[in-house]
């Protein structure tokens, strides 16, 4: 870099830089803020509205909503007793309710049943009757079902002769109340709306892993997870729980047939569940796994065989199927140990699948001890949320390995780009043997001074490899011109300055790295605007080119040129500090400063370069 011929030359026809100036960015990001800003009141404006609407439509329409009146209690049975639905003895019974003075207009009879025949009558009229005829195929259990009623007006007692499908178990009804029937089903679909969310989600999740996995085979080999496994266990457990919900009990008027698929949906989960495992800890064709695969099988066969023959039924039969699942966890911990002793699989990975099963197992395990000894009607709530909680486990593994594959891709690419500046520079360098070793020399200048400023190694490396082409565009320059021994003439002069638009038109098209253009063309641009070859000045001139113009300065000062021989280096220092400023940025100038007062920059030869590895800069 010549600091006594640093005139304005401006092309006119010369493309804009790939890089957009300091301005520039900082206009986008108030333009970005602004934007934001506008977004955010639009919202919040919509929101006021919305809450403001719900609030006058609820204080304009207040009224209180229809009387339920709860028949939990105070039924007769037909030896005289007074006893609550939930103490029922076992067998058939007859039960009856006075209604006395209870208004019934247009009420109903609302209830929900679990595995309970029953026929309603009211002042001894049948008004329901509810009988479901089951295949065989599918047992003796409908599982729940929910019941509305409409009771006749005037009516004075209900009596409900009802019978338990399990000779041994007492008849269930619950959640009896009288009243609006509309209301009652809002009602029991807000109490299971956390349910119905669960299970949405939980099934969305297996769905999305279940397409991932069938549409991209190298997906999964690549983050070595069995999406396919991991989506039919999340689908099978989001569907079991849909049971709890009786969402498609009332949709499909088939509770039975629920009832048996939620029985064959946990009959087959331990199977994708082993699966999935034994594909992450590396051991896919073990033989636990085809033994699971034959289990289940084994399994869903003899319920099947044994239900259909009336020797035994579902509801007796699903402890085997808890038994599996968890035997099918102890085997996955198994090949998670064997994993870990014989590191088949990344530690990251091993304690992810492990915690996701130890959540899993905690919370299937609550629900096995509420459905043994506290609720007459098994729930998957907790079973739910130890899946769910396992899933976010893998998103969060899966987004974290596709960043570091992305930082290892985008290293190898540093790499290739780096190995491709330094042979571009040696041609660079070879063309003018007084310069030999300048774009080396500056390059790690530059990152000197980059990581002196405050930026992180990435930044470095990659102000590194462009400073080493920052000189490529003197390919194009007639030798004659860049060996004169003399002083050039201004002709001569504005052929070399030509270097800068040259190297942008050389490495604009390179998108692997686009910045690498910007040091071309602008580390001879000058705060004070009187550089080329556009005449920026200040905050308009890229950083990297701030930066490479001081590293460039000092060592065409510090080096042999053909028309004089190197400076001193004090010379070159003092020099360095009376044009910042005008030639070079004054912070960057006091970055290199510094590096001289504490001895990094020496008096040395510029043959005698700093180490070429950027990150000992």
């Amino acid at each position: 870099m010549t600091l006594l011929k640093g005139k304005g030359n401006k092309t006119s026809n010369k493309k804009k830089t790939v890089s957009p100036p300091q301005g520039s960015e900082k206009e986008t990001g108030q333009r970005s803020v602004r934007s934001t800003r506008e977004q955010m009141t639009y919202l919040i404006i919509l929101i006021v509205f919305v809450l403001v609407t719900v609030f006058v439509d609820i204080r304009d329409n207040e009224q209180k909503p229809p009387p339920q009146y709860s028949l939990e209690n105070g039924w007769t049975i037909e030896s005289g007793l007074n006893v609550n639905l939930n103490d029922l003895p076992t067998g058939e019974h007859m039960i009856m309710h006075d209604l006395g003075d209870l208004p019934m207009n247009r009420f109903s009879l609302c209830l929900k049943s679990i595995d309970t025949t029953f026929t309603v009558y009211a002042d001894g009229k049948s008004i329901y009757d509810f009988h479901p005829k089951i295949p065989r195929r599918f047992g003796l259990s409908y599982g729940m079902y929910v019941h509305t009623i409409p009771v006749p007006e005037g009516a004075t007692t209900i009596l409900i002769r009802v019978e338990p499908v399990f000779p041994d178990s007492p008849a269930d009804l619950n959640d009896v109340f009288l009243g609006n029937s509309r209301q009652y089903l809002v009602q029991l679909f807000r109490d299971n709306m956390f349910s119905f969310v669960q299970c949405s989600i939980t099934l969305l999740i297996g769905i999305l892993f279940l397409i991932s996995g069938l549409s991209s085979a190298v997906l999964m080999r690549s983050v070595g997870i069995d999406f396919i496994a991991l989506g039919g266990t999340c689908a099978l457990v989001g569907f079991y729980g849909f049971n709890d919900t009786l969402l498609l009990q009332m949709l499909t008027g088939r509770p039975e047939l629920i009832r048996v698929l939620v029985y064959i949906c946990l009959i087959f989960i331990p199977f994708p569940m082993l699966s999935f495992v034994a594909s992450a800890s590396g051991f896919s064709r073990s033989n636990l796994v085809s033994g699971m695969v034959t289990l289940c099988l084994a399994n869903f066969l003899m319920q099947l065989l044994l239900t259909r023959r009336g020797i035994s039924d579902y509801y007796y039969l699903v402890v085997i199927s808890h038994l599996i699942v968890l035997l099918s966890f102890v085997i996955s911990f198994c090949l998670l140990a064997k994993a870990k002793k014989e590191k088949t699989m990344s530690s990251h990975l091993r304690h992810t699948i492990f915690f996701g099963l130890i959540s899993c197992a905690v919370c299937l395990t609550i629900d096995l001890v509420r459905s043994q000894y506290f609720t007459k009607y098994g729930s998957s709530t907790f079973t739910r949320i130890g899946v769910l909680i396992f899933t976010v486990l893998m998103i969060n593994y899966l987004m974290r390995s596709q960043v570091d594959s992305l930082k290892k891709q985008n290293r190898k690419s540093m790499i290739l780009v780096g190995e491709i500046a330094k042979a571009f520079a040696k041609v660079v360098d070879m063309k003018d043997t007084y310069t030999n070793g300048h774009s080396m020399r500056v390059a790690q200048y530059t990152a000197m001074l980059t990581k002196e400023l405050g930026y992180d190694d990435e930044t470095v490396e990659k102000y590194y490899n462009i400073a080493l082409l920052h000189d490529v565009g003197k390919i194009g320059i007639p030798i004659n011109i860049l060996k004169k021994p003399g002083k050039l003439t201004d002709e001569e002069y504005a052929v070399i300055k030509t270097h800068t638009t040259k190297g942008y038109d050389v490495l604009k098209d390179i998108s692997i790295m686009p910045d690498l253009a910007v040091g071309a063309e602008s580390h001879h641009e000058r705060p004070d605007g009187k550089g080329y070859p556009e005449g920026l000045s200040g905050d308009s001139i890229p950083r990297v080119a701030q930066i490479i113009a001081v590293a460039d300065c000092f060592d065409a000062m510090y080096s042999d040129r053909p028309y004089r021989k190197r400076m001193e280096f004090d010379k070159v220092v003092s020099i360095i500090k009376e044009v910042s400023g005008t030639q070079l940025t004054p912070d960057v100038v006091d970055a290199f400063l510094r590096l001289v007062e504490r001895g990094e920059l020496k008096n040395t030869s510029g043959a005698d370069a700093p180490p070429e590895d950027p990150k000992s800069a």
